[in-house]
């Protein structure tokens, strides 16, 4: 996420001194445009690559299909209790799936004692939990209407993805202000005709 915001920072930047320059310095201006569109689309990838699994140590991968009648937001949360970590948890958001739909994701999973899948309406009440404690790297899990679970873990659920979801939602309202920042960058090199051409 810094990576996105130091790239709108920076496009910001670039635009205004482009509002507030001469028209004089055009080649200048061309080229500070096209190094804040290089910055803004670098930003985009980075964030991508690094919001993945790329390079995880000891990825696992989920395969859910979505049998309910319910588009469901789906995470991992694991766990883990060790020496050289102590105890804590990492909640992993793995996107939306619609009902009858098939969905893959990967989160890191080294060190950990257990991970909970999740699948969550979109008023954000837990429709499905998971426990895991097998060592496997790949699971094929189908989420059921009416699933059972514990409610406590629910409700411990709900409270450890509240902070991924806030998370996802400033993400992606940075995405988008790189994209359309970029655009506008674009923009400035196009020149926009306007009016009939002369026959």
């Amino acid at each position: 996420m810094r990576i996105l915001i130091f790239s709108a920072f920076l496009l910001i930047i670039i635009l205004l001194i482009r509002y507030f320059s001469s028209s004089n310095s055009k080649i200048g201006l061309r080229l500070l445009s096209i190094f804040g569109i290089i910055i803004g689309l670098s930003a985009l990838g980075l964030n991508s690559v690094f919001d993945s699994t790329f390079g995880a140590s000891t990825p696992v991968t989920l395969r859910i299909e979505n049998l309910t009648e319910k588009e469901l937001k789906i995470y991992s949360i694991a766990f883990w209790d060790n020496a050289w970590s102590g105890k804590g948890n990492y909640a992993t958001y793995g996107g939306k799936i619609k009902p009858n739909k098939k969905t893959e994701f990967d989160f890191e999973n080294d060190g950990t004692t257990e991970f909970w899948v999740i699948g969550k309406n979109q008023n954000n009440g837990v429709e499905y939990l998971n426990v895991i404690t097998e060592s496997k790297g790949e699971f094929d899990i189908e989420i059921l209407d009416n699933s059972k679970f514990d409610e406590q873990k629910a409700n411990l659920a709900q409270q450890l993805t509240f902070k991924t979801d806030k998370a996802t939602q400033r993400t992606q309202y940075l995405i988008w202000t790189n994209v359309i920042l970029t655009g506008i960058l674009i923009l400035t090199l196009i020149k926009i005709k306007t009016g009939a051409n002369n026959v």
